[in-house]
């Protein structure tokens, strides 16, 4: 399978993985032939990449790191809960859901289990969704990664537990701020920033009368937008004084949310948005925790089309967790453009005088500077 955008997708090309929508269902099955009304479809729903089939490349695999069931039941129970607190009208007073904790430790026990059964935990650009709400996707995206950190940097079970379900209801208090605001597909205003910032604190409310959810797990939900230097919110609070779960959530936050496309930009290149955290280590993160986070990302991610120093393009196709930065590139096309009779590998960790300049199709990412929302 091979990394498209959709722009450039044409009539009878087939999907190699499925599109999905917000909640986690199908909008468009793997086998899928696209027509031209099937890619128009997908560019209103705001999907900006898919997978492809390809006869040279279908041996590549690109796999999530949680099983499809897993995340769709996570999913699930986010808009469930979401359901019960919009549908009580006493957000004001927050309410007490039943069994609220007991229903999240469940989803998130089968995101532990799936990535303890995963040998390699690496991230891919996996997660091909129409974007006319995907905070699911986001909540569930977040967990993921910030579990990752949280296991190897040797959190215990319990430890994964809190930080995972922080991290599954970080944005919670959204649900309290205006549908118009959160319904917008333009960049926010000051004034309008200003109002989302309540979201951490309203989250925080939501979560500290859950009987059943550690007060841990809620401040997760307070303190994800604190800073190291003390720039963030609400609070400002410096250094230590941020937990550290809120810090690993802030972490995968900013990443998952610079690597997914908006309505008004691109997704972000990874090695972009890797570096804008690596820059801010000791000044908005902690470094520690931000090379715990490095180890787990794909800079390249599987399928991708990238352009060589030699001239030569070709599709990424294995990653080693060890040298996500370098990884094995099959090589399609010569330095004149032209496709290669017989295809061939190229082991970037061993070959150091080959890299990747550049990607061969530009519009699967917006390569301008980064401006944090």
């Amino acid at each position: 399978m091979r990394l498209l955008s959709v722009n450039q997708a044409k009539s009878g090309m087939k999907l190699a993985s499925s599109v999905f929508t917000d909640d986690g269902k199908v909008l468009l099955g793997a086998g899928v032939q696209l027509t031209d009304r099937l890619i128009l479809g997908l560019i209103r729903s705001g999907t900006d990449s898919i997978y492809i089939e390809d006869a040279r490349t279908d041996d590549i695999v690109v796999k999530d790191l949680i099983q499809p069931e897993t995340r769709t039941k996570t999913i699930e129970t986010i808009k469930k809960t979401v359901r019960q607190i919009t549908n009580s009208n006493t957000i004001a007073r927050r309410i007490s859901v039943k069994d609220m904790g007991l229903h999240f430790q469940e989803a998130f026990h089968s995101i532990l289990e799936d990535l303890m059964n995963n040998e390699e935990i690496v991230l891919h650009l996996t997660n091909l969704t129409a974007q006319s709400g995907a905070m699911y996707h986001h909540a569930v995206n977040v967990a993921v990664l910030s579990t990752a950190v949280g296991m190897s940097i040797g959190y215990n079970r319990k430890q994964l537990t809190e930080l995972g379900i922080g991290a599954l209801l970080h944005d919670i208090g959204k649900i309290a701020l205006p549908p118009e605001l959160t319904a917008k597909t333009t960049r926010w205003t000051a004034e309008e920033q200003e109002i989302a910032k309540q979201h951490a604190m309203n989250g925080f409310d939501i979560l500290r009368k859950q009987h059943d959810i550690s007060l841990l797990s809620a401040h997760v939900a307070l303190q994800h937008h604190e800073r190291l230097n003390g720039s963030g919110y609400p609070q400002g609070l410096k250094g230590q004084q941020i937990h550290e779960y809120a810090q690993i959530v802030g972490i995968c936050d900013v990443y998952d949310s610079l690597t997914t496309p908006r309505p008004w930009r691109r997704r972000y290149l990874p090695q972009d948005a890797l570096e804008y955290l690596m820059g801010s280590g000791g000044y908005l993160f902690d470094h520690s925790l931000i090379n715990a986070f490095r180890q787990h990302i794909a800079i390249f991610p599987l399928g991708t089309g990238v352009v060589l120093n030699t001239g030569e393009s070709g599709v990424v196709c294995k990653v080693d967790a060890n040298y996500c930065h370098r990884p094995v590139v099959r090589v399609l096309k010569d330095g004149r453009g032209n496709d290669l009779r017989f295809s061939y590998e190229i082991d970037l960790k061993s070959e150091l005088r080959t890299s990747i300049i550049g990607f061969e199709d530009e519009e699967l990412f917006n390569v301008k500077s980064i401006v944090n929302r």
